[in-house]
């Protein structure tokens, strides 16, 4: 198998890893920080898939790298946000 085939299986395995991960959290916590981490996770893969799919000239737009880069950081937000205000059930909470 191609090295550069197997990274490209790669970068397109972790995102969907994520997401099945946040939906098995969220099918267990309901949170709405994980509502948002997620929908943010999939419209990474969906920048993801259009520069692989037809649309090299994005990688030229500043706009489209910046959109991508934000719905990281959004993302990541979303996973703060859930992580501080997520209960744990063994009631050692003041």
């Amino acid at each position: 198998m191609d090295q550069s085939l197997l990274m490209q299986i790669a970068s397109y395995l972790m995102p969907l890893l994520m997401i099945a991960t946040l939906a098995v959290l969220l099918s267990k916590t309901g949170s709405p920080w994980l509502v948002a981490a997620l929908v943010f996770e999939v419209l990474m893969l969906l920048c993801r898939l259009a520069m692989q799919f037809g649309a090299a000239e994005l990688l030229g737009s500043p706009l489209f790298m910046a959109t991508w880069n934000l719905f990281g950081l959004l993302f990541a937000v979303c996973l703060l946000g859930f992580a501080v205000t997520w209960q744990t059930s063994r009631g050692n909470s003041p």
